[in-house]
């Protein structure tokens, strides 16, 4: 893969000298304003002359549809002030991801009169509070992600929701200042229109089984549901009551449900849940009541996706038998339908691995953190080439694994499907596997060999070389500079590079970073 010629020609304009007619690029259509905003971010240009003089402009914003800043310290109140001097208020979208720099007052500047506004997206901000929403009124705002705003309360839901009830999706995860209040202020005055809704990790719910019951009994449309740790705090609040009574189990409804997301909720007894449910995501330790748990899911008569992590709370013998008994359960009830599977446990028993190698058809993730497994079973799977079961993988992660090369060549020969890669700390893994994958795999996007000390720039190359990567981790590992400066050359979508060694040290030099950030379209995380 190569640059696009209009990247090529942009980043040759954002980085043009300072005797540049910069008014010049004021006039530049809607498209070419919102990359160039884009290149500003990613390279950290956005305090030069340059900019500042560009955005001073009136005609620069004044048909501006998009703002997009991701990760910028530069990007302060003042930088968005001046992108919406102009009295034209055209923006559809604004998108303000993990800019520590940006207040309440920035925000409000940059949403007061936006009546055209889509889509709000306002990640990880953390200086942001409820303040920040009071002005945000648009009659056709569809989508609000907040996620990550920890200094955001109910109060702040509350004016989003009153005056914009148009809102179809809402991402409120990570929002630890919430509680109860919120999830009535949205059923109350979104609850006809809402379809998404995530509600990650609320440690300052009071009642979150009563709540969440009351929400989706206002909410007939709700069609995606994401709970990831919300129910953490129920089992601390249950054992300080020291209450004799069992608490019965939560239940969730919905006419139109359709995907439910359970992860890090490790029920007992799994809540209930609509009979319109095509996919679930759960979190398993083994302990669960089995009978309890395939009785709920064969309950489900649409269900046709299980997503299933199992984790062991610990690396003794009833830790380990207890995940693979569950195994041993769940897989000839629903591994016709269990889709991606993570597996998380010390040992792993080969009569649980038979089952996952051979009874899982449409498997398309698998995960094996685990010390101590039959291998044999593996190099199975991924045997025969592309018509082998372990071929419509896309996306495989092996930690710590003492695997043979056989199994190696095996997976790098068939698994022509993947797009995401993970073998980290396996010292089997070196550049012949690598140049393996380039030859094999060519769609792979993320690729993680941290802790592979035998991957050097040779094996690297050979995978930049497909021009596919977008994400790299490389810590622990043989590369060198070299590897840096192959990715900056057939990489330009690169993203993000792992990079420092495990004390923390830098490994690269900065001439090799610069170059590579310098390089690529969007910005590089190292």
């Amino acid at each position: 893969m190569v640059k696009k010629l209009f990247d090529i020609a942009l980043a040759a304009v954002c980085q043009t000298s300072y005797e540049t007619n910069w008014d010049f690029f004021s006039a530049f259509n809607n498209d070419c304003k919102q990359r160039m905003l884009e290149f500003f971010t990613s390279h950290d240009l956005i305090t030069s002359q340059q900019c500042k003089r560009l955005f001073s402009s009136p005609q620069f914003g004044a048909n501006l549809t998009e703002i997009n800043f991701y990760l910028s310290d530069q990007l302060t109140d003042s930088v968005l002030a001046a992108l919406v001097l102009s009295p034209a208020k055209f923006l559809r979208r604004i998108a303000i991801v993990e800019c520590d720099n940006v207040t309440d007052d920035g925000i409000q500047i940059v949403t007061i009169g936006q009546s055209q506004l889509r889509m709000l997206e306002l990640r990880n901000l953390r200086a942001i509070t409820s303040e920040a929403l009071k002005c945000i009124q648009a009659p056709h705002l569809a989508a609000v992600d907040v996620s990550g705003c920890a200094k955001i309360t109910s109060d702040g839901i509350f004016y989003l929701v009153n005056q914009n009830p148009n809102i179809r999706c809402l991402y409120l995860n990570h929002c630890r200042g919430l509680d109860d209040q919120a999830l009535y202020d949205i059923a109350h005055c979104i609850g006809e229109k809402l379809h998404i809704l995530e509600l990650d990790f609320l440690p300052n719910m009071v009642d979150p089984a009563r709540s969440l019951h009351k929400l989706s009994q206002r909410c007939p449309n709700l069609n995606q549901l994401s709970l990831c740790n919300f129910f953490e705090s129920t089992e601390s609040s249950s054992s300080d009551e020291n209450d004799e009574e069992t608490e019965p189990p939560a239940r969730i409804e919905g006419a139109a449900l359709d995907y439910v997301d359970l992860c890090g909720n490790y029920f007992t007894i799994l809540p209930e849940l609509p009979p319109t449910v095509r996919t679930i995501r759960l979190s398993a330790t083994g302990g669960e009541d089995m009978p309890d748990l395939i009785a709920k899911l064969a309950e489900l008569p649409a269900l046709v996706n299980i997503h299933l992590e199992l984790i062991a709370p610990g690396k003794d013998w009833r830790s380990i038998e207890n995940i693979n008994e569950f195994l041993c359960c769940i897989i000839p009830k629903f591994g016709n339908i269990i889709t991606r599977l993570h597996v998380h446990v010390q040992e792993l028993r080969d009569d649980a691995l038979c089952l996952i190698t051979r009874n899982l058809p449409y498997l398309v993730h698998l995960s094996l953190d685990v010390r101590h497994t039959n291998l044999t079973y593996l190099q199975r799977y991924f045997c025969g080439g592309h018509a082998s079961p372990g071929a419509r993988l896309q996306s495989l992660r092996l930690s710590k694994l003492r695997v043979s090369y056989r199994l190696l060549f095996a997976i790098g020969r068939c698994a022509a499907s993947l797009t995401d890669l993970e073998t980290t700390h396996m010292n089997a893994v070196d550049d012949r596997f690598l140049r393996l994958l380039a030859d094999n795999c060519k769609e792979l996007r993320a690729v993680n060999f941290n802790g592979c000390k035998w991957v050097t720039d040779k094996g690297l190359a050979a995978l930049a070389r497909n021009g596919s990567l977008k994400e790299v981790r490389i810590r622990g590992t043989g590369c060198s500079d070299t590897s840096i400066y192959n990715l900056a050359q057939f990489c330009p979508e690169l993203e993000w590079i792992a990079h420092a060694d495990f004390s923390g040290r830098p490994k690269f030099s900065d001439e090799a970073l610069t170059c590579l950030r310098n390089s690529c379209v969007q910005r590089v995380i190292c």
